[in-house]
């Protein structure tokens, strides 16, 4: 039975912010087919670093993984903004600076996702033939 897992930040582990509505992991499993689960793995104010605890509570079962991360890691990097440069080669240092950190959080979490039984999560949106996508963002998808 394919086993969707949500893992990631708020984006997902929405509940408290819907006002008693229904979450994102309600939502998707009122769409879901037939015969299809749905866990949320996902904590509010987890960052990129989290994920790979969130990969090992990962049900055995798990067929396909969505993530939607990297929100709470841009709220932290945003003092950034507020720095005092000299000039705007130096602002697009500062800059490159907080996406270089990003891109190497985001990375190993990806190779993370390697190392576990539920999946591999790949930066490319493509997946093994036997999956299929979800929605129309892919940054990250189940292999």
């Amino acid at each position: 039975m394919p086993h969707v897992v949500l893992l990631g930040d708020s984006v997902f582990d929405n509940a408290a912010y819907v006002g008693g509505g229904p979450d994102v992991v309600q939502q998707l499993r009122a769409v879901l087919p037939a015969g299809w689960q749905a866990s949320l793995l996902a904590v509010d104010g987890n960052v990129i670093a989290d994920v790979p605890h969130q990969l090992a509570r990962c049900p055995d079962d798990a067929s396909h993984l969505v993530v939607s991360v990297g929100g709470n890691d841009a709220l932290r990097a945003s003092a950034v903004l507020e720095r005092t440069v000299r000039s705007v080669a130096e602002a697009l240092a500062l800059l490159v600076e907080v996406r270089d950190r990003f891109q190497a959080e985001y990375g190993a979490m990806l190779r993370a996702s390697n190392k576990t039984g539920c999946g591999a999560l790949r930066r490319d949106g493509e997946t093994a033939p036997s999956r299929r996508l979800m929605g129309r963002h892919r940054p990250a998808v189940a292999a």
